[in-house]
């Protein structure tokens, strides 16, 4: 009876693997990919949720590449193209319901023309999607979440073709004012342009980043970005307003700096300043 009952219990384990696998593998679909992507720009894709029992929400300004197969916590990406193959993990991610809309970065060996993307859940890729690698970089704003920035406020733009952030270690920028200047003394609007002024001397130095540009009758500010992420609506970047913007509109364009320029600027976007 024990041997027997040892055969069945052997059995239904074998089962609930084998059932666990085939789960743990299953093919996911890709929904939309980028119409056109330059390498090292960062792309929005949306796809079938794998688990939509664990909502996950994670914002990273960078989309790391790896170069071979490993254990993530979400799936992680293979691109193709002409024989030369990357894989990449996603930057920000969010989960909505049955889909999941995520950042990656194209893989900066690739040249322009036709690339096939997988995405990996588990060990088992989906089939081939066609991904174009563009030759120049586009990239666009779509709107200031709740349309109005306030002096000293921090803000959200919303938009699609950002770059990966450079780091700029604010907090190292800080220590260095506050022992040279006094920096927790001066007035918050004080504060806002030394360390606005200092940062921009490391951002210059970067490869690769995204600033702002606010313009407003006839004065023009530069803000760096504070903190990323990715809404339904498309990539996030959070800055914090000038002090002295006035009440109004303003015009806001998002500048691309990738291989140590500036390589194109965005269309601008109207915000109210309240």
């Amino acid at each position: 009876m024990m041997k027997r009952y040892a055969a069945v219990w052997s059995v239904l384990l074998l089962v609930t693997f084998i059932l666990s696998l085939t789960a743990n593998a299953r093919k996911l679909k890709i929904y939309s990919l980028p119409k056109a992507i330059v390498p090292g720009q960062l792309g929005i894709i949306v796809f079938e949720n794998p688990d939509p029992e664990h909502p996950i929400t994670r914002s990273k300004c960078t989309a790391d590449k790896m170069v071979a197969w490993m254990k993530s916590d979400v799936p992680i990406l293979r691109i193709e193209q002409n024989g030369k193959q990357v894989w990449t993990s996603l930057g920000s991610y969010q989960s909505v319901g049955d889909s999941c809309i995520a950042t990656f970065m194209a893989p900066a060996i690739f040249q322009a023309g036709h690339a096939n993307v997988f995405i990996v859940n588990g060990t088992d890729p989906s089939i081939p999607y066609s991904m174009t690698i563009a030759p120049k970089v586009d990239a666009k704003l779509l709107k200031v979440e709740g349309g109005s920035i306030h002096p000293l406020g921090k803000f959200r733009v919303v938009g699609d073709g950002f770059v990966p952030e450079g780091f700029v270690d604010e907090k190292s920028a800080r220590a260095e004012l506050e022992e040279n200047i006094g920096l927790s003394k001066l007035s918050p609007s004080e504060q806002w342009i030394a360390v606005n002024h200092r940062v921009m001397k490391d951002w210059d130095k970067l490869s690769s980043g995204n600033f702002l540009y606010i313009d407003q009758g006839g004065k023009s500010w530069r803000c760096f970005v504070e903190s990323c992420g990715i809404t339904t609506d498309g990539m996030a970047l959070e800055f914090t307003a000038p002090p002295d913007v006035s009440s109004g509109p303003a015009s806001l364009t998002l500048g691309i700096r990738m291989n140590g320029s500036e390589v194109m600027r965005t269309a601008p976007i109207t915000a109210t300043v309240q």
